[in-house]
């Protein structure tokens, strides 16, 4: 998309704007603060005492999930799942004053709109740490900088490419090309729990969609079989097995001793705001239930403002997964085994434990043979006798990892992998994750599905002689046209229309980023030169990052990097923990007591919508080190 929002960060603790200049505060502004600053000041005096920190505010959400912005959460009422949207499009960044209000929201888990937004609590963003004595920055480091065009306002990103490299976009991925190297790299975090911490939720079983259920839409998970046949999704058809599920507690217990593997499968049955009956039909008539493949849509960014539907992106297929679930151990033999399964595309790989000594083995298809799978290492796990696990399998940026109780397993051999870096979806990608045992008797709960950040390529062609910015492109491989809303809207809902087909959705994205590629590609390469990093959000379709910078004051600066770099001499410093997160009110139902309402730009309150709620306390569970 062009048109991105300005994530700046905002000085905390000076009392100054992101540009650094004295302005007068806004009275719900300067009592919450004072409120606020009163529980913080001693956190913030012994932490000063240890090194040299400064604490900012997040005004906007192109950094979620990893930090908000000014936002709100809601609960679903078609699954009750809760989560978050950003809200910072509802006020003037300057003046502070309301300019429009969400009337709705739209749930990534079982894609209902909520009607409930309105009157949710708004919160102000988190406030951060950020560490100013960094002697060197590393790859995906969120770094707080001078915005290249206004060096008065700061920014905050992560960093994704270093000096003296290329970066480019393909397939939701990073790419680079580093000094003295000849072929692309994917990038891939240095740390994995940096990975694990950043991904978005698919679905998570523990909320179903209970009222669709009813109606006759199918559960995700379902007991299966390999192989086509009338009702298959992703060539695995239901079946009775040693699968047993409690949908009520939301928990499946398998119990198998034919020596044979018995699987429970996902389907990807994603139902959207059209799926849900409308409350006023008396008899409702649900649409046909079609798997599609995981695409990037994501709530944060899915509401509604006064009415009129804001960013609501969509369409691009997700490849990278991570399965989680609690795994109960009830019987295992000396040959009990439990297999984990994830599909990307051509590739399909798995993970396969002994439950009585532990080793864990992965290794990877080739095509259909189910048959001869091909080892790719071997480690040691925990998981060597009856009792309860934590475990989380996943395949992100070509890498597999495995978490047992949350600790890393160690492989004897590299668990990278090179693929393409061209989307090859394919019919396994509608059922892309299985569990199953062998020779045991095991129960499985709290599947959680998550996908990793998905990157678009977004591209503004450069007139370097003129020194500005001409126009932009939405994502390089997905929005392959020039700048025209309507063009742009239709290969867009092409896409879309096509999840259900993943032949027809890879042969449609290969054909118009070949048109794309072939006439902006150029601009879709960032080359750093030795002093010059790069910096990308992890709200890549709601970020206004290096990919969509302009380039108009600098060379009146006498600033002439490129256009889509940072200087190094522009970092400000490291963010390095969430010490108060947005505070949760309570008493009244849980919506705590007004105390300050928000204003209509002509300065007027707006009754029945409360900028500040009393008595609060801080959401706990979001103050922490940021990977």
């Amino acid at each position: 998309m062009a048109a991105k929002k300005k994530t700046e960060v905002s000085r905390d603790a000076s009392g100054e704007s992101a540009a650094g200049s004295k302005k007068k505060k806004k009275p719900a502004d300067g009592t919450r603060e004072t409120v606020e600053s009163i529980a913080i000041a001693f956190v913030l005096a012994f932490l000063f005492k240890t090194f040299q920190a400064e604490a900012y505010v997040i005004p906007t959400g192109s950094m979620a999930p990893t930090l908000y912005g000014r936002h709100k959460e809601v609960q679903c009422d078609g699954c009750g799942f809760r989560f978050a949207l950003g809200a910072s499009s509802e006020v003037d960044q300057s003046s502070g004053r309301l300019i429009g209000r969400i009337s709705e929201a739209y749930c990534s888990n079982c894609g209902k709109r909520n009607e409930n937004a309105a009157f949710a609590p708004v919160f102000n963003g988190d406030r951060i740490l950020v560490n100013k004595q960094i002697s060197e920055y590393k790859r995906f480091d969120v770094v707080v900088f001078k915005n290249p065009e206004q060096p008065h306002v700061n920014y905050i990103k992560r960093l994704v490419g270093l000096p003296n490299e290329a970066i480019r976009v393909r397939k939701g991925d990073l790419w680079a090309l580093r000094a003295g190297q000849t072929s692309w790299q994917i990038l891939r975090k240095d740390d994995p729990f940096v990975q694990k911490n950043i991904q978005l939720t698919v679905y998570d079983d523990n909320y179903p969609a209970t009222e669709l259920l009813k109606l006759g839409w199918p559960e995700r998970w379902s007991a299966s079989t390999f192989g086509a046949g009338e009702g298959s999704v992703g060539n695995w058809r239901s079946v009775e097995n040693g699968w047993a599920a409690d949908r009520e507690g939301r928990r499946y217990t398998c119990d198998s001793s034919d020596g044979s593997f018995h699987w429970l499968r996902y389907r990807h049955f994603q139902p959207n705001e059209s799926t849900w009956p409308d409350s006023r039909q008396v008899n409702a008539d649900l649409p046909l239930a079609e798997a599609t493949l995981i695409d990037d849509f994501c709530s944060f960014n899915a509401y509604g403002v006064d009415n009129m539907m804001s960013q609501r992106q969509e369409g691009y297929w997700v490849g990278d997964l991570t399965i989680n679930t609690q795994v109960s151990i009830d019987r295992i033999d000396p040959d009990s085994e439990m297999m984990l399964e994830l599909v990307e595309g051509p590739q399909t790989f798995q993970c396969v434990i002994n439950l009585s000594t532990g080793s864990a083995t992965l290794q990877y298809l080739n095509g259909d043979n189910r048959e001869t799978p091909i080892v790719m290492a071997t480690g040691r796990t925990s998981m060597t006798a009856a009792g309860s696990y934590d475990v989380d399998f996943a395949n992100v940026d070509d890498r597999i990892c495995l978490w047992v109780d949350n600790r890393l397993i160690e492989f004897d051999a590299s668990t990278e992998y090179v693929s393409s870096d061209v989307p090859q979806p394919e019919n396994g990608d509608l059922a892309p994750v299985g569990i199953a045992f062998r020779n045991a008797a095991a129960t499985v709960s709290g599947l959680l599905l998550q996908r990793d950040i998905y990157y678009r390529n977004d591209v503004i062609q450069f007139d370097p002689q003129n020194g500005v910015s001409v126009s932009s492109y939405g994502d390089t491989a997905f929005r392959h046209v020039p700048v025209n809303t309507s063009q742009r809207d239709e290969v867009d809902a092409n896409l879309i229309h096509l999840l259900n087909n993943p032949a027809a959705w890879a042969s449609t994205y290969a054909q118009s980023s070949s048109v794309q590629l072939s006439s902006y590609g150029q601009y879709g390469e960032y080359k750093l030169a030795s002093d010059e990093y790069l910096m990308f959000g992890d709200n890549s379709s709601m970020s206004k990052d290096g990919r969509l910078f302009d380039y108009e004051a600098r060379p009146m600066n006498g600033i002439f990097s490129h256009r889509y770099a940072v200087r190094e001499k522009d970092l400000i410093g490291k963010a390095l923990f969430i010490f108060w997160p947005h505070a949760v009110p309570f008493l009244n139902s849980g919506e705590g007591f007004s105390v300050l309402n928000h204003k209509s730009p002509d300065g007027k309150k707006v009754g029945d919508y409360p900028s500040f709620r009393f008595p609060f306390y801080p959401d706990f569970s979001r103050m922490k080190k940021i990977r």
